[in-house]
């Protein structure tokens, strides 16, 4: 039977004050009260009881697709949208009943490009990814997202390390073209072994740039299609393109798994179970780095590669490079000064947190994004009895960041103006 797997990137950064751990007001997301309450109405509540119109019924999609749901969203979500998180457990547990292995996978509790971490970084985030899915889900987890499908030869080893069986990538993530569509196997350094699960990479384009998913019987029969020329079709999206970025796009989804289950042109599955039932995959090799959102590798989130949101004139992106610079500086000082600890602390949170990838996805170095992560280093440096020698080697180096909006000057000048003063004093002996 040739398999369908649609996998949804459930993720959210972590917007929350690190001073008070409130969410703040954020008016472009008006009427709601904040980004994340938004988009949790808009597309993670439909995923969970979305309708469809033509079996007159509701059905709860997490049990029918492959998703991960980042963290720091399911810290909020647990707070501020339990019966969501609520469904995409019961959803997991259902595929099991019918798989055998669930539709859930983990992901690095920190949204954070993993190539471009430090070797200690990297294991921690997957090993607290790994732990916080155990803790919600009550499973290990056999699969792994890494944001933006960032992944280079360390961290497939690490992965492979942490006992992760297969990763979703994007389809030129992988050297060889023979059998598209097919999980191929990387060999490790140390004998171990991690699968690449790749997408179909026009099919999910086509969802997340296109109207391929509206409505559900195109693609249904795109997907059935696919599928029965390779064996497997799957895609991968963002799980906010149903409903946020695509209006009623979970009805479209819906109708689509409907139309796919009623005619029984595919078996709707997750990797998980496909790798379960096959053990002589074609071995395979990595493109080192590489992200499923820039054609440069992983230069989106250090350097001026020419990636970004817009193509506005005037937004370049030499602030990237000094901005990971500094930043890095202070990672290491911090690690430094405070030993080996792995706790995830508050100000460890935040210390982790500062490499957040959105803080380099966009355009503008004032950007709101990126002001969350200097928010984030401030936090990490507020108390501390070395707090102005940090500050004065980071805002030294936050100089060479400047602001697109020239009349804002540069790195520096935004520390000053926004985030110096959140800095307290030392703690008392």
């Amino acid at each position: 039977m040739t398999s369908v797997v649609i996998h949804a990137h459930c993720y959210q950064p972590p917007r929350e004050d690190p001073f008070t751990g409130l969410m703040p007001v954020e008016p472009s997301a008006a009427p709601f009260h904040d980004w994340n309450a938004r988009i949790s109405d808009e597309s993670y509540l439909p995923l969970s009881n979305a309708r469809d119109l033509t079996a007159r019924a509701r059905i709860n999609l997490f049990e029918w697709i492959s998703f991960n749901v980042g963290p720091t969203l399911a810290t909020w979500l647990e707070r501020e949208a339990a019966p969501v998180l609520d469904a995409m457990r019961l959803g997991d547990a259902r595929s099991i009943e019918r798989l055998g292995h669930g539709n859930a996978i983990a992901t690095s509790y920190h949204h954070v490009i993993l190539p471009l971490a430090s070797h200690r970084e990297r294991q921690r985030e997957i090993f607290w990814g790994l732990h916080d899915f155990r803790v919600r889900f009550g499973r290990d987890s056999r699969g792994f997202w890494c944001p933006e499908t960032a992944i280079d030869n360390d961290t497939a080893q690490a992965l492979a390390d942490a006992g992760v069986q297969f990763a979703i990538v994007a389809p030129y993530q992988i050297h060889e073209t023979d059998h598209p569509g097919q999980p191929r196997r990387w060999h490790g350094a140390n004998g171990r072994s991690l699968l690449l699960a790749p997408y179909h990479g026009e099919l999910s384009g086509s969802i997340g740039f296109g109207n391929l998913a509206q409505p559900g019987d195109r693609l249904a029969d795109a997907l059935a299609h696919v599928a029965a020329d390779r064996g497997i079709a799957s895609i991968a999206t963002d799980g906010e393109t149903f409903g946020h970025h695509k209006r009623h796009g979970e009805m479209a989804l819906a109708a689509a798994l409907g139309s796919l289950r009623r005619s029984q042109r595919a078996t709707i599955t997750n990797f998980a179970a496909i790798i379960s039932h096959g053990d002589n995959w074609t071995d395979g090799h990595l493109v080192s780095p590489s992200s499923w959102s820039c054609s440069h590798g992983v230069e989106r989130w250090r350097a001026n590669c020419g990636c970004g949101a817009t193509h506005e004139s005037g937004h370049a992106q030499e602030w990237r490079g000094p901005l990971r610079e500094a930043l890095r500086w202070l990672a290491e000082a911090l690690d430094s000064a405070d030993g080996d600890n792995p706790e995830l602390t508050p100000e460890r949170r935040a210390r982790y947190g500062m490499f957040t990838s959105c803080g380099w996805f966009f355009d503008k170095f004032e950007g709101h994004e990126t002001q969350l992560l200097l928010r984030m280093a401030a936090f990490a440096l507020s108390g501390r009895h070395d707090a102005d020698v940090l500050e004065a080697g980071l805002v030294a180096r936050l100089i060479h960041a400047r602001c697109n909006d020239h009349a804002l000057g540069n790195g520096a000048d935004l520390w000053y103006r926004d985030f110096h003063g959140l800095i307290s004093p030392p703690h008392s002996a």
